[in-house]
């Protein structure tokens, strides 16, 4: 199978293929992810392991696992959840590694899974599964790498992928010492010379602090930085990788400004990335250049890809009778709870509103629509200004509690209605168990601001009761005319 994108593959690389008497097929792919799960349904595969599309170093952490249980990787976002379903229902064993989109994580609440790693720290996540395989396939070796590239030794899977950055994470470093302590480590392979260094300097911390505890270990150090190639003038070339795509994530304060209705300051921030991201905020008020008032915390949240919020702060500003308000915003983010490395900033005057939310929202009408699969939710807006809506619906499949949210953040023009789409195919059984449904609504009047919400019991329509109700109908309809054409039969007699 020879995979091309937009370009074509070299005529060249084909016609050597088939010149080995090699069966060709050409695949055309656009969309990675949807190429890797046509993948998966044509591989026959019975075992997976599901990674979020967004981090290359979650594919590699599991690919040795992968290679010794002959289980197919699927990479996975918010928009190919429930495809992804679809391809794993039957699956003898799933696993699900790290951090995947929430949408991906509800999809699939209802299956048999294995979770391996919080998804929280991807060093803390990579050492489980590296763990992992040593213990099963009693490895000792293990390869070492920062994660942007992929090298032929790599693909092979026969070593477990440690990670490593430009410095060695203390959960990584713990996880190799305590391997050599108890001799289940005793050789790294370093692919690349960029971490050479750090790599060397570790060994003899490492050694040095066990030999303090009495024991005389070593680790076989292994560098592999240059491929042997008798053809070449210099018999030695650089190795051949193929640079992976980093996630980086990407964070955007949308506004800073003080509302005077309920006095408090409100920021807001924007996921622009790919993939989720972990963030804490700084804020600091200063009068007259002189700090004022600080909010800041160390907890870190979580924020989704593509998802806007809002954060508010409550203070009296009515002791100040004249001065310069400015406002600086701090915010850290990363794609690890314990590494927020990135970070976003916002200074200047800040700025002050007069706003109340007024919004107001209500649900119309709840429908199961059998021939598409899909729960259709109407929800309208009672006021005349637009309203931001996040909705979620509760309800039973096979006879399990399920919760199931929208795609996004949706607007609602004034006295208008949308009708948000949940793709969920129900069985009959389900249909009698689901009478009615909960929809839960979060929404305000400000993009990110949702700070309102509204619990709604609602009897979920299907065909079934249209069927019944155009039956009705006919009934009524044959009655009345049946009744018309006996009074004039009465009449004529």
């Amino acid at each position: 199978l020879l995979i091309q994108g937009g370009m074509p593959v070299s005529a060249f690389v084909e016609t050597a293929l088939r010149n080995k008497d090699n069966i060709l097929e050409i695949y055309t792919s656009t969309d990675t992810t949807a190429t890797n799960l046509e993948l998966a349904r044509r591989s026959g595969a019975k075992k997976f392991i599901i990674v979020d599309s967004a981090y290359s170093d979650s594919a590699l952490s599991v690919l040795s696992y992968a290679a010794f249980t002959d289980s197919y990787v699927i990479l996975s976002n918010k928009e190919n959840a429930n495809d992804i379903v679809d391809v794993v229902k039957d699956a003898e064993r799933i696993i699900v590694y790290g951090l995947v989109d929430e949408d991906v994580a509800s999809a699939l609440a209802n299956l048999d899974l294995e979770i391996i790693g919080k998804g929280e720290d991807k060093f803390e996540d990579n050492v489980l599964i590296v763990d992992k395989t040593m213990k099963e396939y009693s490895l000792k070796t293990v390869m070492v790498v920062d994660g942007t590239f992929i090298e032929e030794g790599m693909a092979n899977g026969q070593y477990p992928i440690l990670l490593t950055g430009k410095i060695m994470p203390v959960v990584t470093y713990e996880f190799i010492k305590s391997k050599v302590r108890t001799d289940e480590l005793t050789s790294m392979v370093l692919i690349g010379k960029d971490h050479v260094n750090s790599l060397y300097d570790t060994r003899e911390r490492m050694e040095t602090e066990l030999e303090n505890e009495g024991l005389n270990k070593t680790l076989a150090l292994v560098v592999k930085f240059a491929q042997v190639m008798p053809s070449a003038g210099t018999g030695v070339l650089e190795l051949d990788i193929f640079p992976l795509p980093t996630y980086k994530p990407t964070l955007e304060i949308t506004e800073i400004a003080y509302n005077e209705q309920t006095q408090k300051v409100i920021l807001g921030l924007d996921n622009t990335g790919d993939g989720a991201a972990y963030y804490n905020i700084e804020l600091r008020l200063q009068l007259d250049g002189n700090d004022y008032q600080i909010f800041s915390t160390d907890e870190t949240t979580i924020i989704e890809r593509g998802e806007q919020i809002g954060a508010e702060y409550p203070i009296n500003f009515s002791s100040i009778e004249e001065g310069s308000i400015n406002a600086i915003v701090i915010v850290r983010y990363g794609s690890s709870k314990k590494s927020l490395e990135e970070f976003v900033s916002d200074i200047g005057p800040l700025v002050t509103i007069n706003y109340v939310d007024n919004s107001n929202v209500s649900i119309k009408k709840v429908r199961y629509d059998k021939k598409d699969g899909v729960i259709l939710v109407t929800i309208r807006n009672n006021n005349n200004e637009p309203v931001y809506v996040f909705s979620k619906i509760s309800l039973l499949i096979d006879g399990i509690p399920t919760n199931i949210s929208s795609a996004d953040t949706r607007s609602i023009d004034p006295g208008s209605i949308i009708v948000e789409e949940f793709p969920l195919e129900l069985t009959e059984e389900d249909l009698v168990m689901n009478d009615d449904v909960t929809v839960f609504i979060d929404y305000g009047g400000r993009p990110g601001f949702l700070m309102k919400h509204a619990t709604y019991m609602a009897s979920l329509e299907h065909e079934d009761d249209y069927t019944v109700l155009f039956g009705i109908g006919i009934l009524i309809i044959i009655l009345i005319t049946a009744y018309y054409i006996m009074r004039k039969l009465e009449k004529t007699g």
